[in-house]
């Protein structure tokens, strides 16, 4: 089935477990004789659920190996993150102040933020514990990241250069965080 037609089917159980809920018991009874309708409605909304979310996981499985490839997958991006991060570092004592806020600008549009938003797959495919300890510490690297970018933008390049050194440390040890399986 498709997705749609889960969410639907959620939806649908809802409405018909609400409307069963709704009625009031007889006088002298317990539960009201609409029990089975709630019932029903209730178990309704339990398949909805599992064929809308059971779908994307069957849709994750079936394009795992497409994903792993494409740009829009975290750990795509968080490998060129890298690479990215040595090439401004490598020459960032040369560069002005102008020049380093520039780098960050387009550090943190072609691959911070993807990498942010790419949270639910790190999740998703690390774990809860592991996904979580990669996202902090790679928010660790976005704040060091925006504190270079302040600093150079105030002037005050030495701190500047400072911060990016360790904004590119902290997300060398997210990346090592990433399984070889990924």
């Amino acid at each position: 089935m498709r997705p749609a037609a889960g969410s639907v089917l959620f939806t649908l159980g809802i409405i018909i477990a609400i409307s069963g809920a709704a009625k009031p018991p007889a006088p002298g009874a317990t539960f009201p004789d609409t029990v089975p309708v709630f019932i029903a409605g209730i178990l309704a909304a339990i398949a909805g659920v599992e064929i809308w979310w059971g779908h994307r996981s069957i849709m994750r499985l079936l394009t795992g190996n497409a994903d792993k490839e494409s740009p829009d997958n975290p750990f795509v991006i968080l490998s060129r993150l890298i690479p990215a991060l040595k090439e401004t570092g490598g020459r960032i004592e040369l560069m002005n102040a102008a020049e380093i806020t520039a780098g960050i600008d387009e550090i943190t549009t072609r691959f911070v933020t993807p990498l942010v938003d790419g949270r639910q797959t790190l999740v998703d495919q690390l774990g809860l514990r592991a996904g979580a300890d990669l996202l902090v510490t790679a928010a660790t690297g976005e704040r060091l990241l925006n504190r270079s970018w302040s600093a150079a933008a105030d002037g005050h390049l030495v701190e500047a250069r400072s911060s990016f050194r360790e904004a590119a440390q902290a997300f060398d040890e997210a990346a090592a965080m990433v399984p070889a399986s990924t």
